[in-house]
């Protein structure tokens, strides 16, 4: 048998196997064989030969290389893309009025939002048709289509229905829903009680009261710009005139007093009058957005 230098080998029909059970001298040899210079030729036909052999060898790997690296980076670009893609879906719809605002939108399933200045609903449309839940800040009146159960969430409250027309007011501490067709449920401090058209539920020293409500023309005026108090701490109202004219009001000596009546967020000038005529209470506009309101000297 003929061993290390003395035995020729085949590289062209050598197997895996057999290569691997070569001495080292024979594999150097194997190798090498691919290099010898072809018999008949010259020195410069074979020096061409080898130059190409050497070049198509180096530029091999990085065709190779070249290619995982496309693959990697489209691979990677694809799951950029989905995320981007699941994160926006997922990422809430924020329906917002800006002071001075008013805002009328549609919900993915039909029902309608009308929302007050400064308020704002928050909600997944991806889910919206398998889980009819929003969450609202400040004041909207909904009119909801009927189907699975529509819940709105506020920090005070929640209320849950399935197909009605009801208004919501959630500011600072106060919390008052009312219902003008079907049957609404409200729930808050682990309390629930159903109102019907023409009741309305309000939070009282952490405790929810049913009772009468407004006219609906009274609860829901303000989506025309008419605004209707009944008793309400005259602060409040001065709040409620901010929001819908977008200025600041600037008061002094008004706790305790309270207002019932009307007004408009047509005109600031004659809103002010209205309120503070029957009040004994003047103003002063002391920029666009500025105002100062002080009693009236004796």
């Amino acid at each position: 048998m003929e061993t290390g230098k003395n035995r020729h080998i085949n590289s062209q029909v050598l197997s895996k196997t057999t290569f691997d059970n070569l001495s080292t001298d024979e594999k150097i040899e194997t190798f090498v064989q691919a290099y010898r210079v072809p018999q008949n030729k010259s020195k410069a036909e074979a020096f061409r030969i080898l130059q190409t052999k050497m070049q198509n060898h180096e530029t091999e790997k990085p065709v190779r290389n070249l290619r995982v690296y496309w693959s990697a980076a489209a691979s990677v670009l694809l799951l950029a893309l989905l995320t981007t893609i699941y994160f926006y879906q997922q990422k809430p719809s924020e329906i917002v009025a800006g002071l001075g605002k008013h805002v009328d939108y549609t919900l993915p399933d039909g029902s309608t939002v009308n929302i007050n200045a400064d308020s704002k609903i928050i909600f997944s449309e991806s889910r919206f048709a398998k889980k009819r839940v929003l969450k609202l800040e400040g004041e909207a009146f909904f009119s909801v289509q009927k189907g699975i159960p529509f819940e709105v969430e506020t920090k005070l409250g929640k209320i849950g229905v399935l197909g009605t027309t009801f208004n919501v007011y959630s500011r600072n501490q106060d919390f008052i829903v009312t219902c003008l067709t079907g049957k609404v449920k409200v729930s808050s401090n682990d309390q629930d009680i159903i109102i019907t058209a023409g009741e309305k539920a309000e939070l009282v020293s952490g405790a929810l009261q049913k009772t009468s409500g407004l006219p609906d023309e009274k609860v829901a005026g303000w989506r025309n710009g008419e605004f209707h108090f009944e008793s309400i701490p005259l602060i409040s109202i001065f709040e409620e005139i901010e929001r819908q004219f977008n200025v600041s009001i600037t008061t002094s000596g008004l706790e305790n007093r309270y207002f019932t009546g009307d007004f408009t967020n047509k005109n600031l000038t004659e809103t002010l009058e209205t309120v503070c005529l029957p009040m004994n209470l003047e103003y002063e506009i002391t920029s666009e957005s500025q105002i100062r309101i002080k009693q009236k000297k004796e």
